[in-house]
């Protein structure tokens, strides 16, 4: 039987030494755009707020609807990157298949980009000199460096392979010098996912598709930290099959309840750096 990794301890301590450095900064506004209404987005931006109003930071939710332009959401950025009261911008993911996702992210100016998705922060995460990491990578590691566990030469299987999770997730893990496998919508089509994730001392999956992960596909004591959030039976849900999944690892994170919590911990954290900077 798993041990639920100790979130809750985790971020407790996280938010008060973010609330111990807010006190030494002035006004902060956070920007946080986003298009449609995901479910998953919709999660993240309650907790987005939610937390701004803790740490006493100006909020700012943009909502562009269906079917808005590429074009209007670069205008969009554009604004936002000159206004001298916006301290840090968030472009919630999904977008619209039309736009071209790497035109968008080169418009954020780099020094708002708390996410760190534009080509100047990831460009410095490949160089070992990051400025802002994605908040959701830094919850993974997070929880294994509190769960004390050893990355060292240890087989981490990656699902999913976005600008914000599994890219730069894979450089951090193999930096570290975990051997990484990253794999995605292209092995599961090929029914390949099963064989990859049976090896892996370390399952992160991060897709977003409840029950993806069959339970009984996970190694005997392997440890599972799941990102995804989906919506089943009118409920948060990851994306392991949790109740199977926990009987067969020996640590586990849950949904909701998990990594999602240290995740906008970590993305103020990014905010206070800015406005640092």
């Amino acid at each position: 039987m798993a041990e639920i990794i100790a979130v809750d301890q985790f971020s407790q301590g996280l938010k008060e030494r973010l609330q111990k450095e807010r006190k030494s900064l002035g006004s902060l506004k956070l920007a946080s755009l986003s298009v449609g209404n995901n479910f998953a987005t919709q999660s993240y931006l309650s907790s987005q707020k939610k937390l701004a109003q803790e740490l006493q930071i100006e909020y700012l939710c943009l909502t562009l609807g269906e079917n808005a332009t590429q074009e209007e959401v670069l205008s969009q950025i554009q604004k936002l990157n000159t206004d001298k009261e916006i301290t840090g911008i968030i472009l919630n993911k999904p977008f619209p298949e039309s736009w071209q996702e790497h035109v968008v992210l080169a418009a954020l100016s780099f020094k708002k980009d708390i996410e760190g998705m534009s080509p100047y922060n990831l460009g410095r995460l490949l160089q070992k000199d990051p400025l802002f990491v994605s908040p959701t990578a830094l919850a993974v590691l997070e929880c294994i460096d509190k769960s004390k566990v050893d990355l060292y030469g240890k087989e981490v299987t990656i699902v999913g392979f976005s600008t914000l999770i599994g890219k730069p997730l894979s450089i951090l893990l193999a930096d570290r010098f975990a051997t990484v496998c990253i794999t995605h919508i292209g092995t599961s089509q090929a029914g390949n996912l099963a064989s990859h994730l049976k090896n892996a001392d370390i399952v992160i999956s991060a897709v977003g598709k409840p029950n993806l992960i069959k339970g009984d596909w996970i190694k005997e004591g392997a440890i599972v930290i799941d990102v995804g959030v989906g919506q089943m039976k009118g409920k948060l849900a990851g994306d392991v099959e949790f109740e199977v999944a926990k009987n067969r690892a020996s640590l586990i994170t849950p949904v909701p309840g998990g990594v999602g919590k240290l995740t906008t911990l970590f993305l103020f954290s990014n905010l206070l750096k800015a406005a640092q900077l």
